[in-house]
């Protein structure tokens, strides 16, 4: 039985395999007192968590304004308002800079040759050129001038 390695706890007796009744003396696999690893906890993770519905978010936003106000002092909670009121302007002044400067758009990698004369015209983009300026303009790729003959024609 694999490969020997138990030889010491059977007999094979008459083609059976006859087993040794007490097993044998191993140490108690339990945990130490010295052993435990506390779990890490994932403290300080407000801002950026991942809470399970809004009333969770809030609440935590809550106790956290509520530590706020114990720690600071009264000057600077009367100063409070005023500051959140100067930040929400100071936010909307530069949303209406942002607003009013030109947005840039990024057309593709400039591979257009826009030294050809014509470009930009109205015939040269225009669906209906050809008739404008049939000149212009040559067929292109219709197909064979002449038909082919099929199988059972001479």
């Amino acid at each position: 039985m694999k490969r020997g390695h138990y030889s010491n706890s059977y007999i094979k007796h008459n083609g059976k395999y006859l087993f040794d009744g007490r097993e044998a003396v191993r140490p108690i696999i339990d945990k130490s007192p010295g052993t435990r690893v506390p779990r890490r906890r994932n403290r300080g993770n407000h801002f950026s968590g991942k809470y399970p519905n809004l009333a969770f978010q809030q609440k935590n936003e809550l106790r956290m304004l509520a530590k706020l106000k114990h720690n600071i002092d009264p000057e600077v909670q009367d100063l409070l308002p005023e500051a959140v009121e100067l930040a929400k302007l100071q936010r909307a002044s530069r949303l209406q800079s942002a607003l009013n400067e030109p947005i840039k758009k990024n057309y593709g990698s400039g591979l257009i040759d826009l030294s050809n004369s014509g470009y930009g015209s109205k015939a040269y983009s225009s669906p209906t050129a050809h008739k404008l300026f049939p000149n212009k303009f040559k067929a292109n790729n219709r197909g064979p001038s002449k038909p082919k003959k099929g199988p059972y024609e001479i």
